[in-house]
């Protein structure tokens, strides 16, 4: 038998790998999902073989009014975060307060004074002053030399040389 060697570089093999892996997850997962649909399928069905016309139709209104709750409560939410967004932005805060329990929590029409307590707040927090550094860098250039410091410079070099004689 003729043995054959097949040469890859690291990434080409990491690369098939990851390609096998995620191949069997993808088929593990299809094949778990339909058990579960088919177990929740056969469930239902056995629970709708006991009961009566009226009570499987009012079970799937209860259903459906459930899922139209639990939507337009999604809809209400993102709604306040949009507007919530707009406001923070108008009046010039960062967009991480959307999160802020507060604001969450504000009816809409004490919306407009929880977002002046949280900008005063923020605006207390910031650093007071001067918003630029005092302190003058000197390391990159030359120092200024005016005439008396190069007298001084100059004198400083002829005591040098009359005491090192």
């Amino acid at each position: 038998m003729e043995d054959t060697t097949i040469t890859l570089t690291q990434a080409e093999f990491d690369a098939k790998v990851e390609e096998a892996v995620a191949n069997a997850t993808k088929d593990l997962e299809k094949k778990h999902n339909q058990e579960m649909y088919n177990a929740r399928k056969e469930i239902k069905d056995l629970k709708n073989a006991n009961l009566s016309q009226e009570e499987i139709e009012k079970r799937v209104r209860e259903e459906q009014d459930e899922a139209i709750k639990s939507e337009l409560a999604e809809l209400r939410s993102y709604k306040k975060q949009s507007i919530l967004g707009e406001k923070l932005a108008k009046e010039g805060l960062p967009t991480y307060f959307k999160n802020d329990s507060r604001l969450i929590n504000a009816e809409d029409g004490d919306l407009d004074k929880v977002i002046k307590v949280v900008k005063k707040e923020y605006e207390d927090s910031l650093p007071k002053g001067n918003p630029h550094s005092t302190i003058i860098n000197t390391s990159g250039r030359q120092p200024v030399v005016n005439d008396k410091d190069k007298a001084n410079a100059e004198f400083g070099q002829a005591l040098k040389e009359l005491v090192g004689r």
